[in-house]
């Protein structure tokens, strides 16, 4: 539920976790001014003010935790990302030191093995990270690329000095591979989301019990009261799922540029 709304373009997401609590504020407030007179909700201001500020703290907590939890894991996949595309690149730029004629074989082998691996995680791997499902779909790509890279003997001491780094490169990719193809696991646990969703409830719902003077400003506070919470919902899941929607955080642009090698 939580990832389906991540997934959606960025103006229907917004209205989802903007407009909602909009409505239920708005909706909240005409229940409660049909019930409740002016005048008593002015008697009780004094309890509900303390408990609305009870909950503002608790909010406040909760949304630290939530904004600080999803940035984490923004940054965790943005480094992984970036750990597995420049090793990558490293592997690349490595394929003209096997520049020697009988070698060219096995250089266009290797572009190959990178061309093939970028569309692989383009074109299966990257849809399926959306879709938050495990994929195995570059396998074979990723074991072509180790081949490619592993089995050709250096010759000059240029290709020596590569071979040294070449593994390295090639467990670093590995690695992050890994850890790329378990991002649909990495996110908010539904206790936590669910905490977001009730500490926000009653924000919205218990604005209402501190009473004014002014309708019209007490409408314009809770709306902004919403506005706040809805933006910060929004900030919290696109982080969450930063591979995820139209305008997802994280593109595999640097796997485009993979498979236009030469």
């Amino acid at each position: 539920m939580v990832q389906s709304i991540a997934s959606l373009p960025i103006a229907l997401a917004a209205l989802v976790t903007v407009g909602l609590p909009m409505l239920l504020a708005m909706g909240v407030g005409i229940v409660i001014l049909s019930v409740f007179t002016p005048q008593e909700l002015a008697l009780n201001a004094g309890v509900g003010r303390a408990k609305f500020n009870f909950i503002i703290q608790a909010y406040a907590v909760v949304a630290a935790l939530a904004l600080v939890g999803s940035w984490e894991i923004y940054q965790t996949t943005r480094d992984m990302l970036l750990k597995e595309t420049s090793a990558l690149y490293m592997l690349a730029h490595a394929t003209d030191t096997y520049g020697l004629p009988h070698q060219a074989e096995a250089r266009e082998e290797m572009r190959g093995a990178l061309r093939g691996y970028g569309t692989a995680v383009v074109e299966q791997d990257w849809p399926m990270m959306q879709a938050g499902l495990p994929s195995r779909a570059s396998d074979a790509t990723f074991s072509r690329l180790s081949r490619a890279f592993m089995l050709p003997e250096p010759e000059t001491q240029a290709q020596q000095a590569i071979a040294q780094n070449t593994a390295q490169w090639l467990l670093q990719i590995t690695e992050a591979r890994t850890a790329r193809l378990s991002v649909g696991t990495r996110t908010l646990t539904t206790l936590v989301w669910l905490l977001v969703l009730t500490v926000s409830v009653s924000v919205l719902l218990l604005q209402w019990f501190i009473g004014s003077a002014q309708l019209a400003l007490h409408y314009t506070m809770s709306a902004v009261v919403a506005l706040i919470v809805g933006i910060v919902a929004l900030v919290a899941l696109k982080l969450a799922f930063p591979v995820v929607g139209e305008f997802a955080l994280l593109s595999p642009w640097p796997y485009l540029e993979l498979m236009n090698l030469p």
